[in-house]
Protein backbone atom coordinates (compact mmCIF):
# COMPACT_ATOMS: atom_id res chain seq x y z
CA UNK A 1 0.00 0.00 0.00
CA UNK A 2 1.45 3.54 -0.74
CA UNK A 3 1.19 6.41 1.40
CA UNK A 4 1.24 10.14 1.45
CA UNK A 5 3.99 12.27 2.42
CA UNK A 6 5.20 15.47 2.52
CA UNK A 7 8.03 16.96 1.15
CA UNK A 8 10.40 19.63 0.76
CA UNK A 9 13.09 20.87 -2.05
CA UNK A 10 14.51 18.00 -3.94
CA UNK A 11 14.21 15.86 -1.00
CA UNK A 12 11.90 12.40 -0.86
CA UNK A 13 8.79 11.66 -3.25
CA UNK A 14 5.18 11.78 -3.09
CA UNK A 15 2.67 14.58 -2.24
CA UNK A 16 4.52 18.20 -2.96
CA UNK A 17 2.56 20.92 -0.68
CA UNK A 18 4.62 24.50 -2.06
CA UNK A 19 6.73 25.54 0.45
CA UNK A 20 7.05 23.10 3.25
CA UNK A 21 3.54 23.66 4.84
CA UNK A 22 0.59 21.80 5.06
CA UNK A 23 -1.43 24.91 3.40
CA UNK A 24 -2.18 26.25 0.35
CA UNK A 25 -0.43 29.99 0.84
CA UNK A 26 0.28 32.64 3.13
CA UNK A 27 3.29 33.68 5.33
CA UNK A 28 3.17 30.96 8.42
CA UNK A 29 0.82 29.57 10.69
CA UNK A 30 -1.12 31.36 12.61
CA UNK A 31 -0.68 31.53 16.91
CA UNK A 32 -3.67 31.08 18.74
CA UNK A 33 -4.95 34.20 19.80
CA UNK A 34 -5.59 35.19 23.34
CA UNK A 35 -9.32 34.34 24.70
CA UNK A 36 -10.09 32.63 21.77
CA UNK A 37 -11.82 29.23 23.10
CA UNK A 38 -11.61 25.88 21.39
CA UNK A 39 -14.16 24.29 19.78
CA UNK A 40 -14.92 20.53 19.29
CA UNK A 41 -16.12 20.43 15.75
CA UNK A 42 -14.82 16.94 14.94
CA UNK A 43 -17.74 14.89 12.73
CA UNK A 44 -19.93 11.96 14.30
CA UNK A 45 -21.73 11.33 10.89
CA UNK A 46 -20.76 8.76 8.55
CA UNK A 47 -18.78 10.48 5.77
CA UNK A 48 -19.97 8.88 2.46
CA UNK A 49 -17.00 7.09 0.51
CA UNK A 50 -16.75 6.17 -3.30
CA UNK A 51 -18.77 3.43 -4.68
CA UNK A 52 -16.81 -0.39 -5.41
CA UNK A 53 -15.73 -0.91 -9.09
CA UNK A 54 -14.04 0.90 -11.91
CA UNK A 55 -14.70 4.41 -10.89
CA UNK A 56 -12.93 7.05 -12.90
CA UNK A 57 -10.94 6.99 -16.26
CA UNK A 58 -9.12 9.22 -18.82
CA UNK A 59 -6.99 9.14 -21.95
CA UNK A 60 -3.28 10.48 -21.91
CA UNK A 61 -2.52 13.13 -24.43
CA UNK A 62 1.23 14.00 -25.27
CA UNK A 63 3.79 16.18 -27.32
CA UNK A 64 5.86 13.03 -28.13
CA UNK A 65 3.83 10.55 -28.85
CA UNK A 66 3.24 8.92 -25.39
CA UNK A 67 -0.69 7.05 -25.32
CA UNK A 68 -2.78 4.95 -23.61
CA UNK A 69 -4.90 4.96 -20.66
CA UNK A 70 -5.45 5.04 -16.66
CA UNK A 71 -8.06 3.59 -15.07
CA UNK A 72 -9.12 4.15 -10.85
CA UNK A 73 -11.12 1.49 -8.97
CA UNK A 74 -11.97 1.71 -5.51
CA UNK A 75 -12.44 -1.11 -3.04
CA UNK A 76 -14.28 1.14 -0.25
CA UNK A 77 -11.23 1.94 1.26
CA UNK A 78 -8.24 2.27 -1.62
CA UNK A 79 -8.50 4.35 -4.24
CA UNK A 80 -6.48 1.84 -6.81
CA UNK A 81 -4.53 3.33 -10.51
CA UNK A 82 -4.10 1.20 -13.25
CA UNK A 83 -2.37 2.25 -17.02
CA UNK A 84 -3.35 0.05 -20.20
CA UNK A 85 -1.95 0.19 -23.19
CA UNK A 86 1.10 2.72 -22.44
CA UNK A 87 3.39 3.09 -25.06
CA UNK A 88 6.17 5.48 -23.83
CA UNK A 89 8.26 6.11 -27.27
CA UNK A 90 11.22 8.03 -25.64
CA UNK A 91 11.40 6.84 -21.89
CA UNK A 92 11.68 3.91 -20.07
CA UNK A 93 9.93 4.66 -16.67
CA UNK A 94 7.58 6.99 -15.44
CA UNK A 95 6.22 8.21 -12.25
CA UNK A 96 2.21 8.85 -12.11
CA UNK A 97 0.80 11.47 -10.12
CA UNK A 98 -2.84 12.55 -9.15
CA UNK A 99 -3.24 16.50 -9.41
CA UNK A 100 -6.00 17.97 -7.53
CA UNK A 101 -5.69 20.90 -9.60
CA UNK A 102 -5.84 21.02 -13.29
CA UNK A 103 -2.23 22.06 -14.86
CA UNK A 104 -2.09 24.30 -17.18
CA UNK A 105 -1.83 23.14 -20.76
CA UNK A 106 1.50 25.00 -21.29
CA UNK A 107 2.91 23.81 -18.06
CA UNK A 108 6.14 21.31 -18.68
CA UNK A 109 7.33 20.74 -14.35
CA UNK A 110 5.26 19.11 -12.02
CA UNK A 111 7.54 19.20 -9.00
CA UNK A 112 5.41 21.79 -6.61
CA UNK A 113 2.03 21.79 -5.68
CA UNK A 114 -0.47 19.11 -3.98
CA UNK A 115 0.03 16.07 -5.42
CA UNK A 116 -0.49 12.02 -5.17
CA UNK A 117 1.94 9.70 -5.91
CA UNK A 118 1.07 6.39 -7.23
CA UNK A 119 4.60 4.69 -7.91
CA UNK A 120 6.99 4.53 -11.06
CA UNK A 121 5.99 2.37 -14.23
CA UNK A 122 7.10 1.24 -17.49
CA UNK A 123 5.35 0.89 -20.88
CA UNK A 124 2.23 -1.57 -21.20
CA UNK A 125 0.46 -2.43 -18.52
CA UNK A 126 0.35 -1.49 -14.49
CA UNK A 127 -1.43 -1.53 -11.25
CA UNK A 128 0.29 1.27 -9.69
CA UNK A 129 0.58 1.62 -5.72
CA UNK A 130 -2.93 2.30 -3.86
CA UNK A 131 -3.99 5.28 -1.93
CA UNK A 132 -6.22 5.13 1.28
CA UNK A 133 -9.38 6.91 -0.01
CA UNK A 134 -9.32 8.83 3.83
CA UNK A 135 -6.90 10.75 2.32
CA UNK A 136 -9.61 12.83 -0.18
CA UNK A 137 -12.26 12.20 2.48
CA UNK A 138 -13.47 9.23 0.89
CA UNK A 139 -14.46 10.86 -2.36
CA UNK A 140 -11.38 10.89 -4.97
CA UNK A 141 -13.82 13.53 -7.77
CA UNK A 142 -11.73 16.25 -6.41
CA UNK A 143 -8.35 14.87 -8.68
CA UNK A 144 -8.62 16.31 -12.06
CA UNK A 145 -6.19 14.59 -14.38
CA UNK A 146 -3.61 12.09 -13.78
CA UNK A 147 0.12 13.12 -15.02
CA UNK A 148 2.77 10.99 -15.90
CA UNK A 149 6.28 12.62 -15.30
CA UNK A 150 10.10 11.62 -15.67
CA UNK A 151 11.08 10.08 -12.23
CA UNK A 152 11.22 12.48 -9.40
CA UNK A 153 14.89 14.15 -8.62
CA UNK A 154 15.90 13.30 -12.61
CA UNK A 155 16.86 16.79 -13.81
CA UNK A 156 15.87 16.52 -17.19
CA UNK A 157 14.77 19.99 -18.50
CA UNK A 158 16.95 22.62 -16.39
CA UNK A 159 16.42 22.70 -12.71
CA UNK A 160 12.78 21.00 -13.17
CA UNK A 161 12.68 17.88 -10.92
CA UNK A 162 9.23 15.88 -12.74
CA UNK A 163 8.93 17.09 -16.14
CA UNK A 164 5.49 16.44 -17.35
CA UNK A 165 5.36 12.99 -20.15
CA UNK A 166 1.69 12.97 -20.57
CA UNK A 167 -1.75 13.84 -18.73
CA UNK A 168 -5.28 12.60 -18.58
CA UNK A 169 -8.18 14.31 -17.84
CA UNK A 170 -10.40 12.06 -15.07
CA UNK A 171 -14.08 11.11 -15.82
CA UNK A 172 -15.47 9.93 -12.65
CA UNK A 173 -18.65 7.63 -12.47
CA UNK A 174 -19.96 9.57 -10.08
CA UNK A 175 -20.85 13.29 -8.96
CA UNK A 176 -19.20 14.54 -5.74
CA UNK A 177 -20.90 12.41 -2.78
CA UNK A 178 -21.69 15.62 -0.70
CA UNK A 179 -23.46 18.10 -2.90
CA UNK A 180 -25.59 19.55 0.19
CA UNK A 181 -22.41 20.85 2.04
CA UNK A 182 -22.61 24.33 2.95
CA UNK A 183 -20.94 26.78 5.00
CA UNK A 184 -22.55 29.50 6.55
CA UNK A 185 -20.95 32.27 8.02
CA UNK A 186 -21.88 32.88 11.88
CA UNK A 187 -20.17 35.78 12.49
CA UNK A 188 -16.44 36.87 13.78
CA UNK A 189 -14.93 34.76 17.00
CA UNK A 190 -11.85 34.86 18.58
CA UNK A 191 -10.10 32.21 16.70
CA UNK A 192 -12.22 32.74 13.56
CA UNK A 193 -11.41 36.43 12.20
CA UNK A 194 -10.82 35.54 8.87
CA UNK A 195 -13.03 37.35 5.84
CA UNK A 196 -15.15 35.25 4.50
CA UNK A 197 -15.64 35.87 0.86
CA UNK A 198 -19.57 35.53 -0.93
CA UNK A 199 -20.83 35.00 -4.22
CA UNK A 200 -24.85 35.45 -4.91
CA UNK A 201 -25.50 35.47 -1.04
CA UNK A 202 -23.21 32.11 -0.52
CA UNK A 203 -19.91 31.82 1.49
CA UNK A 204 -17.29 30.75 -1.34
CA UNK A 205 -14.08 30.89 0.45
CA UNK A 206 -12.40 32.09 3.98
CA UNK A 207 -9.47 34.20 4.18
CA UNK A 208 -7.72 32.89 7.25
CA UNK A 209 -6.08 35.51 9.80
CA UNK A 210 -3.61 36.04 12.17
CA UNK A 211 -3.91 33.65 15.16
CA UNK A 212 -7.04 31.83 13.50
CA UNK A 213 -7.79 28.36 14.79
CA UNK A 214 -9.09 25.68 12.31
CA UNK A 215 -11.98 24.25 14.80
CA UNK A 216 -13.29 27.50 15.62
CA UNK A 217 -13.25 28.45 11.77
CA UNK A 218 -15.26 25.27 11.00
CA UNK A 219 -17.49 26.31 13.68
CA UNK A 220 -18.24 29.78 12.80
CA UNK A 221 -18.42 28.27 9.26
CA UNK A 222 -21.43 25.46 10.77
CA UNK A 223 -19.34 23.03 9.63
CA UNK A 224 -16.61 20.57 10.81
CA UNK A 225 -12.77 20.15 10.77
CA UNK A 226 -13.90 17.31 8.34
CA UNK A 227 -15.73 19.30 6.45
CA UNK A 228 -13.08 21.57 5.78
CA UNK A 229 -10.57 19.02 4.54
CA UNK A 230 -13.05 17.20 2.11
CA UNK A 231 -13.83 20.54 0.59
CA UNK A 232 -10.02 21.44 0.51
CA UNK A 233 -8.13 18.51 -1.51
CA UNK A 234 -5.16 20.69 -1.59
CA UNK A 235 -4.73 20.47 1.89
CA UNK A 236 -3.04 16.73 1.50
CA UNK A 237 -2.23 13.88 3.24
CA UNK A 238 -4.15 15.01 6.75
CA UNK A 239 -6.49 18.07 6.49
CA UNK A 240 -8.16 17.42 9.54
CA UNK A 241 -5.19 18.34 11.17
CA UNK A 242 -3.36 21.23 9.63
CA UNK A 243 -2.75 24.31 10.77
CA UNK A 244 -3.60 27.18 9.20
CA UNK A 245 -1.32 29.69 7.90
CA UNK A 246 -2.40 33.45 7.40
CA UNK A 247 -3.56 34.65 4.28
CA UNK A 248 -4.65 30.95 3.18
CA UNK A 249 -7.56 30.68 1.12
CA UNK A 250 -9.78 27.55 2.23
CA UNK A 251 -12.46 26.74 -0.50
CA UNK A 252 -15.84 25.97 0.52
CA UNK A 253 -17.97 25.39 -2.69
CA UNK A 254 -17.93 21.85 -3.41
CA UNK A 255 -17.91 22.44 -6.94
CA UNK A 256 -14.63 23.56 -6.38
CA UNK A 257 -12.75 21.30 -4.25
Amino acid sequence: MGRIATVCGAAGMLVLLAGCTAGVGGAGPSAPTPGSSHVDTATDRSAPTAPIGTIGSGTFTSNDGVTGTVRFDSDGQLLKLSLHDLVLPTQTQVDAMAAVRPLPAGRTCFDSGPRMSFGPAGAGNSAQEGQELRFVGGDPTGIDQVILTTPYGLAVDGDCLATIVARADIKWTFAPLRPDLRATDSGETGGARGIVETRDGASVAYVVAPGDLIEEVAARLRITVDDIGYLNTVRLPEPQQAILHDGERLNLLVANR
